[in-house]
């Protein structure tokens, strides 16, 4: 290593450097996105991934408990009423629990532990990531990179 003392040292000494060295020092060309979303990746504490990942996972799990709970849930009671014979009065109140609540209850509940092990597995999911995330901020600070 060198140091250079003067303006005119310089000038000399960069006529001097070889084709070997001017290539190696050439930058690297990298794809356009990449080093941006390493930037935002790497910049991001952990609390803020955690943040974003569990927000996340709440407005999925609302929006399904909503869409099935306003949108489905109606549609398959409508069903059943029509398709048991009840709108057209046609049971009795043992035939209409029978062949209309029964099912529509079976039907909520069976629609109700799926979503719950949907919602369970979108949350251990988002663990996962987040443990991920952490091990990565972890190995980052000993390592210096």
């Amino acid at each position: 290593m060198t140091t250079i003392t003067s303006p005119a040292k310089t000038s000399e000494k960069q006529g001097k450097v070889d084709a070997a060295t001017t290539a190696a020092k050439a930058p690297t060309k990298k794809r356009p996105f990449a080093a941006a979303r390493q930037g935002i990746k790497a910049g991001l504490p952990v609390v803020v991934w955690a943040t974003v990942i569990r927000v996340a996972t709440l407005v999925v799990d609302y929006l399904l408990v909503m869409v099935t709970a306003v949108g489905i849930i109606p549609m398959i009671g409508l069903y059943l009423h029509q398709a048991s014979g009840a709108a057209q009065n046609e049971l009795t109140t043992s035939g209409t629990v029978a062949l209309w609540v029964v099912p529509l209850l079976f039907v909520v509940t069976l629609l109700a532990v799926a979503e719950a092990a949907l919602m369970r597995w979108l949350w251990r999911a988002g663990n996962r990531r987040i443990a991920s995330i952490r091990e990565h901020h972890a190995a980052r600070k000993t390592t210096g990179k």
